[in-house]
């Protein structure tokens, strides 16, 4: 057999980012904070935080500022 690639989605499939992301929430603001409900609020403004770099809105900007820009506007 000839294999020419062997390709994985590893977000969201092998990778359970909302569990770790939860737990360091409860870790560092405790347990008074729905982790799991600012996981996902967090994970949901990753599209539109994308779309607005898609747009032309924002320049280029590195994954890790878009993120950290919405976990700003959560007030986390």
């Amino acid at each position: 057999m000839d294999v020419r690639a062997l390709v994985f989605d590893v977000f969201g499939t092998v990778v359970d980012w909302r569990s770790g992301v939860a737990r360091e929430v409860r870790r560092l603001l405790g347990e008074d904070v729905d982790a799991l409900a600012l996981a996902d609020e967090w994970r949901g403004r990753y599209a539109p935080s994308m779309d607005r770099v898609r747009r032309g809105e924002l320049p280029w900007t590195p994954l890790e500022e878009l993120h950290r820009t919405s976990l700003d506007e959560l007030g986390a």
